[in-house]
């Protein structure tokens, strides 16, 4: 190819930029526009004297009253002198038609012993808009979190104490004979609600962590669960490296999650299984744990709970999972097992590497075209917040994890997290 077909070629690739690109020599003259680089001047109707072939770059940006127009010179400059390699500069280029920001980039390069300065305006537009929404968005959601902490909050909780005082009275007749008094239920709900909702719009990206034993997060995390009777069990004795107070969370949503959907099923053999798992087989470590947990600690009153129920309610069980390509074919036995009425083999398994936990439960399950939608905020299926499931998966998501839903062993709902590390004790 000949050097004039070479130029050519040159300058169509330039001229087939959606960038604005100029070359300047060392003075700041532009020996070279492109095709962008000139339509945009006509668009502004600016003569070419202000912009063309020919034109002095700097000397127009020094004339300029804009700040970044001067800082654009100063940045230049150096580049032509051999004092910098580059300059980048962000700035705003508003019309009244509409407001475009652009990222000006410049950087030096030699051609025929010369020095030359080539300089592009790149449209980030598109970038400074979204941008600008997200940031929007985050001031909304600061405001909706103020609003909640102490708007709703404390009126919430001056509610809260004049219903203690009228549950002493006994002269006042709450409307309700039962146990529960349905004004403070109702209270106590929306309180929960509050909190929820409170807790989606403060969790950020995880920056530190500790290593956690799991046995000790699940037992942190069950002893403020409202259990109706479940039990729980930890069947390996490892540690997770995570956010604290964020993995209790997490523990929690999953449990009230499950006790919520699941506690009445009382029939099913696996929770006759709960019986074996969470009180009368103290062979295993874990298994013992679940005792502490679901069954035994006369200090709880779910705790007690467990203990008349450990036999006819739901069953929460907690292990590492391997890193295996094993899952796939575990998830296809609990599928066949399920349809056929029969209870799949065990899962246990001795393994050096994990890479993550479950927390599966023996209740009805979570048919496979609602998996990925409980989720969502504000999905609930058993008319609760919606927000739970919500809050697991924006915990998973600060940490760097992944999570599913897929069937469990007896047809239940398995939660799987993955990309977690996950270490022997």
């Amino acid at each position: 190819m000949s050097s004039s077909g070479e130029d050519s070629l040159v300058a169509a690739g330039f001229d087939a930029l959606a960038a604005r690109v100029a070359i300047l020599d060392t003075g700041g003259t532009i020996v070279y526009t492109n095709e962008s680089w000139e339509s945009f001047g006509e668009e502004q109707g600016l003569a070419r004297s202000a912009g063309g072939v020919g034109s002095n770059y700097l000397a127009v940006c020094e004339a300029s009253d804009d700040p970044d127009a001067t800082e654009t010179a100063r940045g230049i400059r150096e580049i032509a002198a051999g004092d910098s390699e580059s300059f980048r500069l962000e700035y705003p280029c508003h019309t009244p038609g509409e407001d475009g920001w652009y990222l000006l980039d410049a950087r030096p390069y030699d051609h025929g012993g010369e020095r030359f300065v080539l300089v592009m305006h790149v449209d980030i537009t598109e970038r400074k808009l979204l941008e600008r929404r997200t940031q929007e968005q985050a001031d909304r959601m600061e405001s909706f979190a103020t609003l909640l902490s102490h708007d709703l909050r404390n009126p919430l909780s001056v509610a809260l104490a004049h219903t203690e005082m009228l549950e002493l009275d006994d002269g006042v007749d709450l409307g309700d004979d039962s146990d529960e008094n349905p004004l403070r239920a109702s209270l106590e709900r929306m309180e929960s609600i509050i909190n929820e909702a409170l807790l989606l719009t403060t969790i950020d990206a995880v920056e530190e962590t500790e290593l956690l034993a799991l046995s000790r997060a699940v037992e942190t995390a069950w002893t403020t669960v409202r259990t109706d009777g479940a039990s729980v069990a930890v069947v390996d004795d490892v540690a997770i490296r995570a956010d604290s107070s964020l993995l209790t969370h997490l523990f929690e949503n999953l449990f009230r999650n499950a006790v919520e959907h699941g506690s009445t099923n009382p029939a099913s053999n696996a929770q006759q299984d709960a019986v074996e798992y969470g009180s009368t087989n103290p062979a295993s470590n874990a298994q013992q744990d679940a005792v502490e947990y679901g069954s035994t600690s006369p200090d709880s009153r779910t705790r007690q709970d467990a203990v008349e129920h450990a036999g006819d309610g739901l069953h929460i069980e907690i292990g590492a999972l391997e890193s295996t390509a094993a899952d796939g074919d575990r998830d296809d036995e609990a599928a066949k097992a399920v349809e056929g009425g029969t209870r799949p083999t065990d899962w246990s398994g001795e393994a050096a590497d994990y890479d993550g936990f479950y927390v599966e439960d023996d209740g009805p399950g979570i048919p496979p075209d609602e998996r990925e939608r409980v989720f969502e905020s504000g999905y609930s299926s058993a008319g609760g917040s919606g927000f739970g499931l919500a809050i697991v998966s924006d915990v998973v998501d600060a940490h760097g994890w992944s999570i599913r839903v897929t069937s469990g062993r007896n047809g239940g709902a398995r939660f799987e997290v993955r990309g977690v590390t996950v270490v022997d004790r």
